[in-house]
């Protein structure tokens, strides 16, 4: 993930309420693969924010990863 979009989903997520989040999270036991946004609690408004806003969402053992995969657009 570019640094322009990691600076816009942190902006998305700072803005919302009631979040846990984590960052570089290892995928396994070491840290040569992380997620670099791993979301553990949310509420629906901040899903549909970063999905307008061409992230993409994956759900696995250790909470929802968030990447980007469309136009960038700013807000």
């Amino acid at each position: 993930m570019e640094d322009k979009h990691l600076q816009l989903a942190l902006k998305i997520i700072s803005s919302s309420n009631s979040v846990k989040v984590s960052f570089n999270t290892p995928v396994t036991d070491n840290y040569s693969n992380t997620h670099k946004i791993l979301i553990h609690e949310s509420n629906a408004n901040l899903i549909n924010q970063l999905m307008d806003n061409g992230f993409s969402l994956s759900m696995n053992k250790k909470g929802l990863s968030v990447n980007h995969y469309g136009i960038f657009k700013t807000q």
